[in-house]
């Protein structure tokens, strides 16, 4: 009897990583104004559940650094995903601009205040300490999604007034290519939420159980 081969190929899982943050970008320039970061939470978590089993639905190079630096993803692998992420990023805002030019409502600049860079570490901490949690544990998934979507919402809440909450440098470098986000201030979304993601996966690693560093969850 043939056994059939379930686990999905590298160009499957690249493309899983495109479309996923397509939509998530999709959702965080089309979403209608005040109601965005819980558009883009859902988005997030509908992701998480439609692409999880694919890629991972990681749609994000802070939440691909953390799993590199908890132990749970190979390097390798997450440089790929990375470029898979700001490809699929760059397509949605290209896409997304051309359709608020058409509407008449285009998107204007971010302005960050303040620590921005400070708020956009904290809500990325927030985020990818979650998520990393959630795959250590091996929560089920609709306690990944409802929990991954979630901490987006909670991290989007705390750092948007200051920072925009980006929270994601695939996205950060889709607003510089858009214009929305000046190249001077580009550098620290990307920075920072990076730095954020590593440290959020080393802390994961520090409060796993050995049964879960063992990846018996």
């Amino acid at each position: 009897m043939t056994t059939l081969d379930t686990t999905p190929s590298m160009a499957q899982r690249l493309t899983a990583e495109a479309v996923g943050t397509f939509f998530l970008v999709t959702s965080a320039l089309l979403a209608p104004a005040g109601t965005t970061f819980a558009v883009v939470g859902l988005t997030l978590a509908v992701m998480v559940i439609a692409l999880g089993k694919v890629s991972g639905a990681q749609l994000n190079p802070a939440v691909t650094t953390g799993l590199i630096t908890s132990g749970q993803f190979p390097a390798a692998t997450g440089l790929l995903y990375m470029l898979a992420q700001i490809v699929g990023a760059v397509i949605a805002m290209l896409i997304g601009t051309a359709v608020l030019r058409e509407l008449g409502t285009p998107a204007g600049p971010i302005a960050p205040k303040g620590l921005f860079w400070l708020m956009e570490f904290i809500g990325t901490f927030l985020l990818v300490t979650t998520v990393t949690r959630v795959v250590i544990g091996k929560a089920s998934d609709a306690a990944a999604s409802l929990s991954i979507g979630l901490a987006l919402v909670v991290g989007i809440g705390i750092s948007g007034a200051s920072s925009g909450g980006v929270l994601n440098p695939a996205i950060a470098i889709s607003l510089s290519v858009g214009g929305i986000l000046s190249f001077g201030n580009v550098i620290l979304y990307i920075v920072a939420p990076l730095l954020a993601g590593a440290l959020a996966g080393l802390l994961t690693r520090f409060l796993a159980t050995p049964s879960e560093l063992r990846g018996e969850g």
